[in-house]
């Protein structure tokens, strides 16, 4: 015996459930039937019903259509109010939006990165791209106006495109997203209760521009890129990211460069970062002066941009006189204190807390150690490649992270710091030192490479 399930779907019940679905921003429901009948049939009548669908089709006389009627499959309405979804957030893109994306685009990106979304820039900067050169034109459709609220109605609200061009913020290229993946961003107001508090190291300079530059320096690992990511989730606006890597060292490509940065944070109300920017502070020299261009083209594009921008550096002794009068505010990162480590500490455990990491991390434990965890003289980004390197090891030995892991990761750290300190101050692991020249001698070198 076999048997045949029948699914019986009521059109207007799914559609009452999509709409549910999309007022309360959940994911559309699976088409679901009402009923379903079972029927039972023989194996001979299975084989016979193989039989005839098996069978070449002969022609027959069919009677004419006078009406034809459009299918309507029981996942129509899931496609039709996916579309409509698409187009209503494809016209709300038709003007300059900062966008969260959920997909992946390659292994440099991830989930809920953003992305700007601008079809003016765009087409300016690549007038011969397709979407620059795509146009759809018909005696039948109605025109749209982008500054109209209302956007297309049916049946032109079913046709638009899958994908849009989006800037990646921190690749620095355009890119195709998919529409259907796009979501609002989601802003951090709290971004700021996990910087820590400083008694003083605040500088206000009076600037004759309109711009507001902030200038952020001090030791490493201190918060200062965390700072710039806070002002802008804070003001609400793009994170646009440059470091010297990105600008070039040639005097008239970093002019340019500069100029497209400027240009697109001024017209998308960024906040630009550029992330040690030593190179572009230090005082110039009569000894080098290709590096005295590159700070001479770099204060000429600080004099006429207009909106914040935040630089960081990790040393300011050398720092050219010049900039004084074009910076507003500077703020400067003491090392760490005790009490500040030990709250960094805090905050990183409680992250892992709130992404429900408690069958994985012994939190008790640690938290009757933070007291000896704040005595390491740390920086934040050595306390949290700390906690990496902990995890992955307790991860290793399949149990839970404690305390000895944390301890463990910190003095192997600690190990190659102080070799390094030592290394820079001309005393080798083997006790060599440099000469006079700040060279090794080859008998220390020796000693390094293992002859003897």
């Amino acid at each position: 015996m076999a048997f045949i399930i029948y699914k019986y779907y009521d059109y207007s019940k799914q559609e009452s459930a999509v709409r549910a679905a999309v007022e309360a921003k959940k994911a559309l429901p699976a088409p679901m039937a009402y009923s379903q009948a079972i029927i039972l049939i023989s194996k001979e009548m299975m084989d016979a019903m193989k039989a005839f669908f098996a069978q070449t089709p002969s022609c027959i006389d069919v009677p004419e259509l006078t009406e034809m009627h459009p299918l309507q499959p029981p996942y129509i309405w899931c496609v039709q109010e996916k579309l409509v979804q698409r187009a209503k957030k494809w016209w709300k893109l038709r003007s300059k939006l900062l966008v969260s994306y959920d997909g992946v685009l390659s292994a440099g990106t991830q989930a809920g990165q953003r992305f700007m979304i601008d079809f003016e820039t765009y087409k300016e900067l690549h007038p011969n791209s397709e979407y620059s050169l795509r146009r759809y034109s018909s005696s039948k459709s109605e025109r749209y106006s982008p500054n109209e609220d209302q956007g297309p109605q049916a049946p032109e609200i079913y046709l638009f495109p899958t994908k849009v061009p989006g800037f990646d913020l921190r690749r620095k290229k355009w890119v195709d997203l998919q529409v259907d993946q796009i979501r609002d961003v989601v802003w951090n107001d709290k971004a700021f209760s996990n910087l820590l508090e400083t008694e003083k190291g605040t500088d206000l300079i009076d600037n004759k521009g309109n711009g507001l530059i902030m200038l952020l320096h001090g030791s490493p690992g201190t918060g200062k890129t965390f700072t710039a990511e806070s002002v802008a989730e804070i003001a609400r606006k793009p994170l646009y990211p440059v470091t010297c890597g990105d600008i070039g060292t040639e005097p008239d490509q970093v002019e340019k460069y500069l100029q497209s940065v400027f240009h697109l944070g001024k017209i998308w109300d960024c906040v630009v970062l550029l992330d040690e920017a030593e190179v572009f502070l230090e005082q110039r020299t009569l000894q080098d002066l290709k590096r005295n261009a590159l700070v001479s083209v770099f204060l000429r594009a600080l004099e006429y941009y207009e909106g914040i921008l935040i630089l960081t550096t990790n040393r300011v002794g050398t720092f050219d006189e010049a900039f004084k009068s074009r910076i507003q505010l500077a703020l400067r990162y003491e090392k760490l204190q005790g009490y500040q480590r030990k709250q960094i500490w805090r905050n990183f455990f409680g992250r892992l807390k709130e992404i429900g990491e408690e069958d994985k991390v012994d939190f008790d434990d640690i938290q009757m150690n933070l007291d000896e965890l704040a005595r390491y003289e740390m920086n934040g980004r050595q306390i949290r490649n700390s906690i990496t390197t902990a995890r992955q090891l307790a991860k290793y030995k399949q149990r839970k992270m404690t305390f000895s892991h944390l301890k463990r990761a910190i003095t192997v750290a600690d190990k190659f710091d102080r070799y390094l300190a030592d290394v820079q101050e001309g005393i080798d692991e083997d006790g060599g030192g440099r000469g006079d020249d700040g060279r090794y001698s080859d008998e220390s070198l020796a000693r390094q490479d293992g002859v003897r």
